[in-house]
């Protein structure tokens, strides 16, 4: 009898302990963590002291309710003056970009939408160009440009609050631009140059500046060009996040990244690195739950 209890519990202990390794996998990748900045800056014209900005980047096709109308809600809440998505939105030889057209067609216009080209969108173009049409990276493109979708491919535009205006820039890196630079020899030219961004997107226009930029791994040459904020993805966070630690892994398998996620600063520029929505080399998330940044600018 007292057997048959004890093997009883200890079956209880097993199964409880399934299920709570489930519901923690469900929560750390199906679940939505907005992250929110408060950003002050003197040079932020007036009229667009308290500017709420939300970011998302790196869908990979992950969706969060139907046709991603959870997505659309959380950040509706949000009440942004504008989305901005940095890139990766599907993946280079996967056919799913549709999560990202659903997820507009939820939005719908909710507000303005910018957005600036990943590694995989350049590696679905790169790859229709050479004749593999297994993702359409095109018919994709058009789509997200008939839901009103302003994508800055090396291009500037401005934001305007009445008679005041913040520049924006999309800047699309070059493939060779991810490439490792922690494996010897490397050849320091394939590394982005603040010149290299002035022959694409021009020098830094007079007023507030920010940046659309995939890769966070050029943050210094960001801010040299003279951008006051910096949007950036690609990284997911690192995949797994060790307490105290940080992010454990990039996309080109540096274990470590200096620019993993949150907020970086460097002389007067800062960057937000968003955590992504979907996966990157392996397929789940710990302690690094889908991201949604929320940021404030505050005139100081």
């Amino acid at each position: 009898m007292f057997g048959m209890i004890r093997k009883f519990r200890k079956l209880i202990y097993i199964l409880s302990f399934f299920i709570f390794i489930m519901l923690f996998l469900y929560w750390q990748n199906d679940t939505l963590q907005v992250t929110r900045y408060s950003l002050e800056y003197e040079n932020i014209p007036d009229e667009f002291n308290g500017f709420r900005i939300v970011q998302i980047s790196d869908m990979h096709g992950k969706t969060f309710g139907s046709k991603n109308s959870g997505l659309a809600k959380r950040i509706r809440k949000l009440r942004p003056d504008v989305l901005l998505v940095t890139g990766d939105m599907l993946s280079s030889t996967v056919n799913d970009g549709g999560a990202f057209i659903d997820f507009l067609d939820q939005f719908g216009n909710t507000c303005p939408v910018y957005m600036c080209l990943g590694n995989h969108e350049q590696i679905a173009k790169w790859l229709n160009d050479n004749g593999d049409i297994r993702v359409d990276y095109y018919d994709f493109i058009n789509k997200v440009r008939e839901r009103g979708v302003i994508l800055l491919d090396n291009e500037k535009t401005t934001l305007t609050r009445g008679k005041s205006k913040i520049i924006l820039a999309g800047l699309t890196l070059e493939l060779y631009h991810y490439s490792r630079r922690d494996i010897e020899p490397y050849d320091e030219n394939l590394s982005l140059t603040e010149s290299y961004i002035d022959s694409v997107i021009g020098k830094k226009e007079d007023g507030f500046n920010i940046m659309l930029a995939h890769n966070p791994a050029y943050f210094k040459e960001y801010a040299s060009w003279g951008a006051d904020l910096v949007l950036s993805g690609h990284v997911h966070g690192g995949i797994i996040r060790i307490p105290f630690k940080g992010g454990l892994l990039s996309p080109e398998r540096v274990f470590f990244p200096e620019y993993d996620a949150g907020l970086f600063e460097l002389d007067d520029s800062k960057m937000i690195v968003n955590r992504g929505l979907g996966y990157s080399v392996i397929n789940i998330r710990i302690l690094n739950r889908p991201d949604v940044s929320f940021v404030e600018i505050i005139k100081r």
